[in-house]
């Protein structure tokens, strides 16, 4: 059911604008069952690796940990990303799984890769991975590969964005005591849990970015505690990757080898 329709009927009249701030997003969900293919999406034990290609490794040479693989092939298309190709996140096992609470864009411990791999089923891949280390600390508790599917949907403001307060909040301050409640039911109703690819990201604590970034930094991928899968961050937490869509180039079939240079990571738990 769409949000719209879940909406209680005192927001109902301020339909247009949330409308007005709705942004597409795919929802991810994780399977079962592994994936059928080594280039297909999946969570844990990325297994899709070019042969010639090095792995990436942390500030200590230790090969990072691949936590999620995302064929965008595979998934609806989303006007920020490439339409096909392989987009890979990487971790270590220390104490932050790879985050750096003072410079969340040093990319030492942690890695987003994108192959422009077009055909991914004729690429010569690497089938010894004996190299890579027994991780002792990680966000996914679990050692499986899991399929992932996704579902193209759009997602309106959520109340954690730092941009709400000042683009939508009069709508709920003029309810004063309700206030809370239908803040509540606008969080239920929009759906800011879970795992998703673009749209909006939600916050257990505050939104650390500021309208005065440079650049603006947009949601890649957020993924959410999932105690049924394993994935855990922390007490109830929440991983975000965000990337800057308006400084880097996003042409669906031509992208640059370093567009997804530019990440800033971070998870945070209550």
């Amino acid at each position: 059911m769409n949000w719209t329709e879940q909406l209680p009927v005192e927001l109902q009249p301020f339909l247009e604008r949330f409308q007005a701030t709705a942004m597409p997003c795919i929802r991810l969900q994780i399977e079962t069952e592994p994936p059928a293919k080594r280039w297909h999406s999946t969570l844990g034990r990325i297994l899709y690796w070019p042969v010639a290609q090095e792995w990436p490794s942390d500030e200590n040479g230790r090969p990072l940990f691949g936590l999620l693989q995302l064929n965008l092939a595979e998934l609806p298309s989303l006007p920020s990303l490439p339409s096909h190709g392989i987009l890979q996140f990487f971790v270590t096992d220390d104490a932050f799984w790879g985050a750096n609470p003072l410079d969340p864009r040093r990319q030492d411990n942690f890695r987003v890769v994108y192959h422009d791999d077009p055909e991914p089923e004729h690429t010569e891949l690497l089938s010894d991975f004996s190299f890579l280390p027994l991780y002792e600390d990680l966000p996914l508790q679990r050692d499986i590969s899991l399929a992932i599917t996704g579902t193209l949907v759009d997602m309106p403001m959520p109340p954690q964005d730092y941009r709400f307060e000042e683009t939508l909040g009069d709508i709920f301050e003029s309810f004063e005591d309700q206030k809370w409640d239908l803040l509540g039911a606008y969080k239920k109703a929009i759906r800011t849990v879970g795992h998703r690819l673009g749209g909006y990201a939600s916050f257990v604590q505050d939104d650390p970015r500021q309208s005065t970034d440079t650049p603006q930094w947009e949601l890649l991928l957020q993924l959410d505690t999932d105690h049924k899968t394993g994935l855990i961050w922390g007490d109830y937490g929440v991983a975000h990757w965000f990337f800057a869509p308006s400084v880097q180039s996003r042409s669906l079939d031509a992208v640059p080898a370093n567009s997804f240079a530019m990440i800033w990571y971070g998870w945070e738990c209550s």
